[in-house]
């Protein structure tokens, strides 16, 4: 159900009805962003926003609601035992702390996170304003640039189905980036003999027992299923992009760029810095771990819209920061970026949308349409703030800090407890990255055995257990 349509007063004392949002994805980013909006009320005392979330699920948590899918085929991301390569005292929102008594694990399962997330929709009482069971089917911004959402509900024992169509003020995506499966060609493909998935569809490890398994990319993902089925399976090949020359680490080995399947079903590995060619020809079983996609299913010509989203660029144009379609700005997405510190990041983003809505812009409002577009446009070509290459459009990795200041001075909240705030999330970002890339491919998990504790006031934090320190302060 939505928040109350009451009208409300203007300065001038004149009635007016609340702005209507809509909200699409009730997880992490979805909670976040209802929680900002409804903060806002709460701050004027009155019903400004009348907020409605869509989720398609019967549940909240997004990605971090993990279900058992092994019988009726996975297509979700989440699998049996996840835990975050991140600890929980960096994840947190900021209006909700999360761990630092070094008892419990920094790093927790992904049923931990569900619970944090159930826990921050319950305090702030969010469950109020949201649709369960509703998948948004098309989004239209019309005329006068209002935005009409059409949806879907499943209702009763019977999933008896729905249609609703409504129009809003604001619409906020925040669908996340994890449902379209992104996988490379592969020259020679149809002569593999064995198995072919992509990360999306594994669940756990007992399916490669005995076996030898060549895992496609060498980010958090793949580092980590490749681990984990390294514990069962006969050999382990992981295939990075970045390796020129084959290294091995116990049952796992460290590939370059896999190339192509010849016709006897080898697999070859090749690097362009390298003149050296490899082939395995005793694979069983290959799982992309090559990760995704941005997908609006919602989104396409009718929408009116103009928004790009070209499968294999892992671009998303045009945004003014990463965040507000460029031409129609009542439009905004949550939780684009990757390679960031998602939860703060998400609850930084959604402060600066609401801030734009407000009657009066207590931060910084957003520049002319003309400029807009000129950034969006910039930002697209260059490649984002790494400069690299088009698939990193996204990638804020090391600036997603600045980004985040950037966004809390829009929204008008950037002081000093926001920077300590950002500061002391940096500080473990980059003791936490030091760990886990410390790891050797297949090795032990044991950066995860850190437990850390926040120290905001001096930027900063305190290892309250380490495999390699007892205690010590940075």
């Amino acid at each position: 159900m939505s928040m109350s349509t009451n009208s409300i007063s203007n300065s001038n004392g004149e009635c007016v009805p609340p702005k209507k949002v809509g909200v699409i994805g009730g997880g992490a980013a979805g909670l976040a962003t209802a929680r900002a909006f409804l903060r806002e009320n709460d701050r004027n005392q009155n019903n400004q926003y009348d907020v409605t979330v869509f989720e398609s699920r019967d549940s909240i948590g997004g990605i971090w609601k993990y279900e058992d899918q092994t019988k009726s085929g996975k297509n979700r991301p989440m699998y049996r035992n996840l835990r975050t390569n991140l600890p929980k005292e960096l994840m947190a929102y900021r209006e909700l702390p999360w761990g630092g008594n070094g008892k419990e694990a920094s790093y927790v399962t992904h049923k931990e996170v569900l619970e944090y997330l159930e826990t921050y929709a319950n305090k702030f009482d969010l469950l109020k304003c949201i649709k369960f069971r509703s998948s948004v089917n098309q989004l239209k911004v019309l005329d006068n640039e209002q935005i009409s959402l059409e949806w879907t509900t499943s209702t009763g024992e019977n999933c008896d189905v729905e249609t609703h169509k409504e129009t809003f003020d604001y619409v906020i995506i925040c669908n996340g980036h994890y449902a379209r499966p992104s996988i490379p060609k592969l020259e020679g493909r149809d002569n593999f003999r064995g198995s072919i998935i992509h990360a999306i569809e594994y669940d756990n490890s007992e399916p490669y027992a005995g076996k030898t398994v060549l895992c496609v990319g060498a980010r958090p993902s793949g580092l980590d299923i490749s681990r984990e089925i390294g514990l069962v399976a006969k050999h382990v090949y992981l295939s990075d992009s970045t390796c020129d020359k084959m290294q091995t680490f116990g049952n796992v080995s460290l590939m370059p760029r896999t190339q192509s399947v010849d016709e006897n079903g080898g697999i070859h590995f090749s690097s362009p810095r390298s003149t050296e060619e490899l082939v395995a020809d005793d694979i069983d079983a290959i799982v992309f771990c090559s990760g995704y996609d941005y997908d609006f299913p919602f989104i396409n010509e009718e929408s009116n819209l103009e928004l790009t989203f070209t499968p294999g660029e892992r671009r998303v144009q045009p945004l003014y920061e990463q965040t507000w379609h460029a031409r129609y700005p009542s439009v905004s997405f949550i939780g684009i970026p990757h390679s960031i510190v998602p939860f703060p990041l998400c609850e930084i983003q959604a402060s600066a949308v609401v801030s734009q809505t407000r009657p009066q812009i207590k931060g910084m409002p957003l520049p002319c349409l003309t400029d807009r577009l000129a950034a969006a446009s910039e930002d697209a070509a260059s490649g984002g703030p790494t400069g690299t290459r088009v698939q990193d459009t996204h990638n804020l990795a090391s600036h997603q800090w600045d980004f985040c200041r950037k966004l809390a001075k829009i929204s008008g909240e950037y002081g000093e407890e926001m920077e300590k705030f950002i500061a002391t999330n940096k500080a473990i970002y980059d003791r936490s990255g030091k760990e886990r890339k410390s790891m050797i491919p297949g090795g032990e998990d044991s950066y995860r055995e850190t437990r850390f504790r926040r120290d905001d006031v001096n930027q900063s934090y305190e290892i309250l257990y380490s495999v390699t320190e007892t205690k010590s302060t940075v």
